[in-house]
Protein backbone atom coordinates (compact mmCIF):
# COMPACT_ATOMS: atom_id res chain seq x y z
CA UNK A 1 0.00 0.00 0.00
CA UNK A 2 1.27 3.28 -1.02
CA UNK A 3 1.41 6.73 1.42
CA UNK A 4 0.81 9.57 0.23
CA UNK A 5 3.95 11.78 2.26
CA UNK A 6 3.85 15.84 2.05
CA UNK A 7 6.60 17.21 0.09
CA UNK A 8 8.84 18.39 2.79
CA UNK A 9 8.70 18.02 6.04
CA UNK A 10 7.66 15.81 8.62
CA UNK A 11 4.78 12.91 8.80
CA UNK A 12 2.72 10.50 11.33
CA UNK A 13 1.83 7.21 9.82
CA UNK A 14 -0.59 5.27 11.76
CA UNK A 15 1.08 1.59 11.76
CA UNK A 16 -2.13 -0.37 11.66
CA UNK A 17 -3.20 0.88 8.38
CA UNK A 18 -0.40 3.17 6.96
CA UNK A 19 -2.45 6.53 6.93
CA UNK A 20 -1.34 10.11 7.17
CA UNK A 21 -2.90 11.67 10.41
CA UNK A 22 -0.73 14.59 11.09
CA UNK A 23 2.04 16.45 9.33
CA UNK A 24 4.12 19.24 11.08
CA UNK A 25 7.24 21.30 9.01
CA UNK A 26 9.59 21.29 11.52
CA UNK A 27 10.83 18.91 14.13
CA UNK A 28 11.49 20.31 17.82
CA UNK A 29 15.11 21.00 18.69
CA UNK A 30 14.13 21.01 22.22
CA UNK A 31 14.58 18.55 24.80
CA UNK A 32 10.64 18.40 25.69
CA UNK A 33 7.42 19.56 24.74
CA UNK A 34 4.08 19.08 24.41
CA UNK A 35 2.75 17.59 21.21
CA UNK A 36 -0.84 19.20 20.45
CA UNK A 37 -2.94 17.89 17.48
CA UNK A 38 -5.52 20.04 15.66
CA UNK A 39 -6.96 17.71 12.38
CA UNK A 40 -4.05 17.09 10.63
CA UNK A 41 -1.83 18.96 11.89
CA UNK A 42 0.80 18.82 14.34
CA UNK A 43 2.49 21.69 16.86
CA UNK A 44 5.00 21.84 19.56
CA UNK A 45 5.49 23.90 22.74
CA UNK A 46 8.65 23.64 24.48
CA UNK A 47 8.91 23.12 28.14
CA UNK A 48 11.27 24.35 30.60
CA UNK A 49 13.23 22.27 32.66
CA UNK A 50 10.97 22.82 35.84
CA UNK A 51 7.70 22.80 34.34
CA UNK A 52 5.90 19.42 35.41
CA UNK A 53 2.89 18.17 33.09
CA UNK A 54 -0.10 16.07 34.64
CA UNK A 55 -3.38 15.34 35.61
CA UNK A 56 -5.30 16.57 38.57
CA UNK A 57 -5.44 13.01 39.52
CA UNK A 58 -1.85 13.00 39.67
CA UNK A 59 -1.41 16.90 41.66
CA UNK A 60 -4.14 14.98 43.87
CA UNK A 61 -2.29 12.00 44.83
CA UNK A 62 1.19 13.76 45.24
CA UNK A 63 -0.49 16.02 47.88
CA UNK A 64 -1.92 13.50 49.29
CA UNK A 65 1.33 11.27 49.83
CA UNK A 66 2.81 14.33 50.82
CA UNK A 67 0.41 14.26 53.80
CA UNK A 68 -2.00 16.73 52.76
CA UNK A 69 -6.37 15.40 53.19
CA UNK A 70 -7.65 16.65 49.83
CA UNK A 71 -11.49 17.40 49.60
CA UNK A 72 -13.73 18.18 46.99
CA UNK A 73 -14.78 21.21 45.85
Amino acid sequence: MAIKLPGSGYAVVRCRDHVVVATFKDFPEFDRALTYRRGDTISFMPLQPEEIVGTPTLFTQMLERAGYLVSQV
